[in-house]
């Protein structure tokens, strides 16, 4: 562990001592250092000079896991307060009504959905203006501060109103933080991660959407399995959000020991730096920004395949949400093993091939999948289940790359963020909504129609954007 943190905390942006080899961008960048044309030398870490190859895939390491933890915590903190929902809603909201209470805690949640685009509009320009770990090591606070503070929050019967007050707030500093979270995380890993390897490095981010559901999943289950009524309504429920709260508090220890990415360090030093990051990337790029946000109108097929599939079955045929929830896991973990097959494939073949497949995949079987959740058993409920997400998991292992290779570094988390937390916030939210609305209208064509107008207009803005592989971020 200290020879990661060592290895973690190596920053290019401190001068190099005389027995220090680490020396990135101070070399690059000094009149007098011999630089490699840019055909021979590759980006990211593979531009540092290190003397020992165990050393190096320590920093590679620590990089990569620093840059995707703080998107795990984000993740794991947004599936247990949905999992645990039911358990503390009373605490919080004790209207005599348990429905009425739960519907109260999960209007919190959607509120905290609705301060994305802000956290968006502020923390990503801070990123292109001040550097990606400062914003990155900012979000991971804000996200742990609002896990303690729902954690060790008395309950409505000691502080009365303020309780879910206090609860509002703290979801909406998540939701805050989040904004920034993706898009942040996203631009750090590509800007760090070798040219002919950007996809692969970068999936650990949406590799770690995957491990954070199961891992909260896991948390969940034990925590209402050993801990009985009413000590789990009672503080129970408490452990697993102060479980959350230390693990921003290591995520942040991480980030804190990271460099600053080498492309961001580049145009610091050359005064390349935009002063109105935001404006300018919707001003000179508005094709890209309108990629970013049709690219991010399938987190209507993520968040149903993801999170509200099992109640879909549930409510459609009657499956119980036992055997869906069993079944969304094994999906989950088939999840994490396809994101990095298929980002390692679009290293090699490039990004549109995927996107094309994801699309192509929903457009052409969308139909044939939901209408089989009306008649689901176990085992046709986990193919269908199965089958979108590998359509997901091809999206997916491009997101990253594909998002930051279609921006300039001065601009590219603003370019990202804004587009990408307004769709979110509409799309994402309202995905659950509409599927319970056509599943209550008796409409089993709805669902799949409007996935599949989303897949024909991704397709044709697709169109108009070139092959981003190999591209250079600068």
């Amino acid at each position: 562990m200290l020879a990661f943190r060592r290895a973690a905390a190596i920053d290019p942006a401190e001068p190099a001592g005389p027995d220090r080899r680490v020396r990135t961008h101070e070399e690059d960048a000094s009149p007098t250092h011999a630089r490699k044309p840019p055909s021979e030398r590759p980006e990211g870490i593979a531009m540092s000079e290190i003397s020992s190859p165990g050393l190096a895939a320590h920093r590679t390491h620590a990089t990569i896991v620093g840059g995707a933890f703080g998107n795990l915590i984000e993740w794991y903190d947004w599936t247990i307060y949905g999992l645990l929902s039911a358990a503390f809603a009373a605490q919080f909201f004790p209207s005599g009504n348990q429905t009425v209470a739960l519907l109260a805690v999960l209007a919190t949640f959607a509120l905290g959905f609705l301060m994305r685009p802000v956290g968006a509009i502020a923390l990503s320009p801070y990123a292109d203006r001040h550097g990606r770990r400062r914003m990155l090591s900012l979000c991971i606070t804000l996200m742990g501060l609002g896990s303690l503070v729902v954690g060790i929050l008395p309950p409505y019967r000691l502080i009365g109103l303020a309780a879910p007050l206090i609860l509002l707030l703290a979801r909406l500093l998540q939701g805050f933080s989040a904004g920034g979270e993706f898009q942040g995380s996203s631009v750090f890993l590509v800007e760090h991660a070798p040219s002919d390897r950007r996809a692969l490095v970068s999936s650990s981010q949406m590799i770690s959407i995957g491990l954070a559901i199961l891992i909260a999943t896991a948390v969940s289950a034990l925590t209402t399995k050993y801990i009985p009524h009413p000590a789990l309504d009672v503080w129970g429920w408490r452990i697993p959000f102060l479980i959350g709260a230390l693990g921003a508090g290591y995520g942040l220890w991480l980030r804190l020991g990271l460099p600053e990415t080498p492309h961001f360090t580049a145009i610091e030093r050359r005064r390349e730096l935009s002063r109105h990051p935001l404006i300018d990337a919707i001003r000179e790029f508005p094709k890209e920004t309108l990629f970013v946000f049709v690219l991010q109108m399938g987190t209507v097929q993520f968040y149903t395949w993801t999170v509200f599939l099992p109640t879909y079955a549930h409510l459609a045929s009657g499956l119980p949400l036992a055997e869906g929830l069993g079944a969304s896991t094994i999906a989950m973990a088939i999840y994490c093993v396809a994101v990095p097959a298929f980002a390692a494939l679009s290293d090699r073949i490039g990004r549109k091939p995927l996107l094309y497949g994801a699309v192509g995949g929903f457009l052409l079987f969308s139909f044939p999948l939901i209408n089989t959740l009306h008649h689901a058993s176990f085992g046709s409920f986990l193919f269908v289940d199965v089958i979108g997400i590998l359509f997901i998991s091809m999206s997916n292992a491009v997101l990253p790359p594909v998002l930051c290779e279609v921006f300039p570094t001065r601009v590219r988390t603003s370019g990202i963020g804004l587009p990408y937390a307004i769709c979110s916030a509409i799309f994402g939210g309202t995905a659950p909504l509409i599927a319970t609305a056509f599943i209550k209208a008796d409409i089993r064509w709805g669902m799949p129609a409007y996935i599949s107008a989303i897949c024909a207009i991704s397709i044709i803005v697709f169109t108009t954007v070139p092959e981003t592989r190999g591209r250079s971020l600068d």
